[in-house]
């Protein structure tokens, strides 16, 4: 027998032996738990049978007990039944205020009373009703618990004083601010953004005018208010002024507005009061936790480079560097320091790398103009003649029929010619991922820490929502296009990579183990063992990478890809439903047609 099969046994034996009986499990009030335990065994306990305790206090009950499904369901019971009486006391000052004028505030009052009266009602019925099934509730949901305890020694048993407390502190984070935050009308958006440009206003003046408290601050502002305001008066009393007392009295109002503000920010400072400043904290949006000077503002971008010009270097360009003034007392937050920080990088590598981003948008628009002309223009009788071929051959009489209807629909509705342009856009794209992919997922199945790197990449790419790959594709190459060619390359590659992995995984060893005794190099395995047995995988990895490029083709319309998606962007900017519908339909029927073929030829494949 095996250590593990021996350390079993003994713990099995030691769960045999100990005491499970009610009065080890329950501790205290062994004669009323070991009634209604026997009780429910037998089916007999009443439904109106109650738990005193659990009906008066449940959270403190059910955390005493452990029983923390019923702790969770009565805290949630009860916050939402106070959180609903709460709104009366919210509703009723704006009640009474609005029956001061009865005609003009009709609707409101009516809204009012109409929102009174449902609250009331929710909260009296969840607090009654809720307490009433959990008093009737507990002791079965304590014997269901005393069941699983009697199999598994970790199950919470007895009382503990630790239990409670851990209960009591969740009920006074959650039920307190819930409740306060039920009684408060909604914050103002920007007060709590004001408070905290407020403070770093003061702050700042604080430091300048060497000041210890906002108080003091006032003072001294006030002082220095006062003397250019005497001294403005000395100057208005002359019947004349020079030029350089004209300029004088200029700055001397100038800073003395200057002046106010600053008084009057400190003293709107002073004046927040303390429920506002707990309101922006713990009600409103999660508090701002850092405000940071903002990152240089650099711009980077190309010029003439006049001396290479001269020199004879025709065309010849020169990345400049221009640095802009910081805003005095500018802060941002950490979402906006990183986002500013971003796009001076994404400036900085445009600039830089301009001649390879326009390379690379060249060869795919080369492409994407090739494979267009090739499917526009092969005449349409060709081309559906070879996906009906396709799919008969692969895929069986039902797909062959459901093929030629689609594309029947294609030509009914003059979809043709457009949705040859999205088919054309996919085939880039789908070739793109493939001549990526491939090499990648193959790598990812040769190389144990590569695949380690790249499995929370591509969890990350697959996580992203597909807009989100339309902002760095435009940052890069602007809108036409070639971006939307990476964009749908970039949000379709992952499965491609993935399912080509897992299929070279897959292999089973003893097959491999084979192909190297009879003396197959590891270039060979790969070409002759590995890659034919994992085509049935390689090629749902395809098909998803079609069925995402498909659905990315549509999106990409909105920075500049031609074909059925502009359709569809078109017609919602427009509110044309039809036509949209008309589209999607088309897109639906390509994408599925696509799909029944690729299934059909995987099938053949695994079948081989």
């Amino acid at each position: 027998m095996s250590a593990t099969a021996v350390g079993g046994g003994a713990e099995q034996r030691e769960i045999d032996d100990r005491d499970v009986s009610v009065g080890t499990f329950v501790q205290e009030k062994e004669p009323y738990y070991a009634s209604a335990f026997e009780q429910v065994q037998r089916g007999t306990l009443s439904r109106w049978h109650l738990n005193i305790w659990a009906l008066l206090v449940p959270w403190l009950w059910s955390a005493f007990r452990g029983v923390w499904v019923l702790f969770w369901i009565s805290l949630a019971i009860d916050v939402t039944a106070i959180v609903c009486l709460m709104q009366v006391v919210k509703f009723s000052p704006l009640l009474a205020e609005a029956q001061l004028n009865p005609d003009a505030n009709a609707t409101l009052i009516a809204r009012y009373s109409g929102w009174i009266t449902i609250y009331s009602w929710i909260g009296v019925l969840m607090l009654i009703g809720g307490r009433l099934w959990m008093g009737s509730s507990a002791n079965r949901l304590y014997y269901s618990q005393y069941a699983r305890w009697r199999i598994n020694v970790a199950v919470p048993s007895g009382v503990s004083m630790n239990r409670l407390v851990i209960g009591v502190m969740v009920m006074l984070i959650v039920a307190p601010l819930t409740t306060y935050r039920a009684t408060q009308l909604r914050l103002d958006e920007r007060a709590c953004f004001n408070n905290i440009r407020a403070a770093e206003g003061v702050e700042a003046l604080l430091g300048r005018f060497d000041a210890n408290s906002t108080a003091e601050l006032v003072s001294v502002l006030s002082s220095e208010i006062a003397q250019r305001e005497s001294r403005l008066e000395t100057l208005n009393a002359l019947e004349t002024l020079s030029d350089e007392q004209k300029s004088e009295r200029a700055a001397l109002r100038k800073e003395a507005r200057d002046l106010g503000r600053d008084r009057q920010l400190t003293e709107d400072f002073s004046n927040i009061s303390a429920r506002d400043k707990f309101d922006c904290y713990f009600i409103d949006d999660f508090p701002t936790l850092a405000r940071l000077e903002p990152p240089e503002d650099i711009t980077y971008r190309r010029v003439p480079d006049e001396e290479a010009i001269a020199a004879g270097r025709e065309g010849a360009t020169k990345v400049i560097e221009q640095i802009k003034d910081p805003v005095e007392g500018r802060k941002v937050t950490v979402f906006t320091y990183s986002a500013e920080s971003i796009d001076i990088s994404i400036n900085y590598l445009r600039a830089q790398f301009a001649g390879g981003f326009d390379a690379m948008t060249n060869v795919l628009r080369q492409s994407l103009i090739r494979v267009e002309v090739a499917f526009m223009q092969t005449p349409w009788l060709v081309v559906a003649f070879l996906f009906i071929a396709l799919s008969w051959a692969f895929a069986g009489l039902g797909t062959t029929i459901f093929v030629a209807s689609s594309l029947a629909f294609l030509a009914l509705f003059e979809l043709w010619q457009i949705a040859m342009q999205t088919m054309a856009l996919v085939v880039v794209s789908t070739a793109v991922c493939v001549l990526v992919g491939l090499p990648i997922g193959i790598w990812m199945a040769k190389n144990k820490w590569f695949r380690w790197i790249t499995e929370p990449i591509l969890d990350v790419m697959q996580t992203i929502p597909s807009l989100s790959y339309l902002v760095p594709a435009v940052a890069f190459f602007g809108i036409s296009q070639p971006p939307a060619v990476l964009a749908t390359v970039i949000f379709a590659m992952p499965p491609m990579i993935k399912l080509t992995a897992l299929g070279i995984l897959q292999v089973p060893e003893s097959t491999k183990e084979a192909a190297l005794a009879f003396g197959a190099s590891e270039r060979q395995l790969l070409r002759k063992v590995e890659l034919p047995m994992a085509i049935p995988s390689i090629m749902a990895g395809l098909n998803q990478t079609i069925m995402l490029a498909l659905s990315m083709a549509t999106i990409s319309a909105f920075i500049g890809a031609e074909g059925l998606g502009a359709i569809v962007t078109s017609a919602l900017g427009d509110a044309q439903a039809g036509k949209g519908l008309l589209a999607g339909i088309a897109i639906a029927l390509v994408a599925m047609m696509i799909d029944r073929i690729l299934k059909g030829i995987r099938n053949s494949f695994s079948r081989i």
